[in-house]
């Protein structure tokens, strides 16, 4: 069963007086539910636009005439928060780990490209550690040597097993299973508690969508097996042995965790419509209401990665 941890053990960092400050004045341009309705009933991108600017959005200075040019509006914003936080935080193996999820993104495009002959360059999102030109370069030049260590340990495992199984689908397998190796690497040794919850909850909902999508489809045990990240919660054996069992079985199993309503949920839902969305709804609404919860902290590095995470999920 899922190991506990202290979870809200908050420890003050009085280095983060002005930044926590900083962050609750930002924290009310959050948009509500009401201002997400207005936006998907919005039918004109200029509308929309608008909208965001008066939210507190960048990028007044962007031409939007399509829907999408809009993504730029966003592009902006994400760049705008992202250097915000690294100005902010005092702790630069944190605020760099959390711009290295971009790399990955990236590196993923890349070599999928690379591996199919597609130009997916309009994926690319520049605003990772290593800049995207020289990302590109180094995967059309298959020559990793001016990269950091993880990623050239990313493209070694992801290059094994493209040769084992030519699927392009487990580029994104390995590279997500690297990436949380590489996140655990850094942030268990930095011993904060939220940050720990965080990671633990992200994990875990990452393997229970993949248990879930496998069981449904009927998939092999060993993609399973290649799927299912270490590190979290909930044992990989453990889960590994709901492969088979039945879904009421697989409920029983959850019903005893944090996660018992993010699966009855999102299993009940797949197995009247066959749809996997609202399993991905109930594991995002798990890990928003976790990161709301740093709102408590009055100083420390947590309101500020609550913030990044949350700008994101926005």
């Amino acid at each position: 069963m899922p190991r506990e941890r202290g979870y809200f053990l908050f420890k003050p960092d009085t280095r983060y007086a002005y930044a926590v400050g900083r962050i609750r004045s930002l924290e009310r341009r959050y948009l509500t539910r009401q201002d997400i309705e207005r936006l998907i009933a919005t039918e004109e991108p200029e509308e929309a636009y608008r909208f965001l600017l008066e939210k507190g959005y960048t990028g007044g200075e962007l031409k939007i005439k399509t829907w999408s040019d809009l993504e730029s509006c966003l592009a902006v914003e994400r760049q705008e928060v992202l250097a915000l936080i690294s100005r902010l935080c005092q702790d630069s193996p944190i605020s760099n780990l959390f711009r290295e999820r971009y790399d990955f993104h990236n590196l993923k495009v890349l070599l999928k490209a690379r591996y199919s002959g597609q130009d997916l360059d309009h994926l690319l999102i520049d605003v990772g550690t290593v800049g995207v030109e020289s990302l590109t370069k180094a995967v059309a030049e298959d020559d990793y040597r001016s990269m950091p260590q993880f990623i050239r340990n990313t493209v070694q495992v992801v290059n094994s097993g493209w040769e084992k199984r030519n699927n392009p689908q487990f580029i994104d397998i390995l590279a997500d299973c690297e990436m949380y190796k590489r996140f655990d690497s850094v942030i268990r040794p930095f011993g904060n508690h939220f940050l720990n919850g965080w990671l633990d909850l992200e994990i875990d909902l990452a393997n229970i969508k993949t248990l879930v999508r496998v069981k449904w489809l009927g998939l092999d045990a060993t993609l399973l097996t290649q799927s299912l990240v270490e590190g979290g919660s909930i044992k990989k054996s453990e889960l590994f042995s709901l492969r088979e069992t039945p879904w009421e079985a697989t409920v029983s199993f959850f019903s005893k965790t944090r996660y018992a309503k993010t699966v009855a949920t999102g299993t009940d839902a797949l197995l009247k419509s066959g749809s996997f969305l609202p399993l991905e709804r109930a594991a995002d609404a798990t890990l928003i209401s976790y990161l709301e919860r740093a709102k408590v902290q009055s100083l420390g590095i947590e309101p500020l990665m609550a913030y990044l995470l949350l700008k994101e999920y926005e």
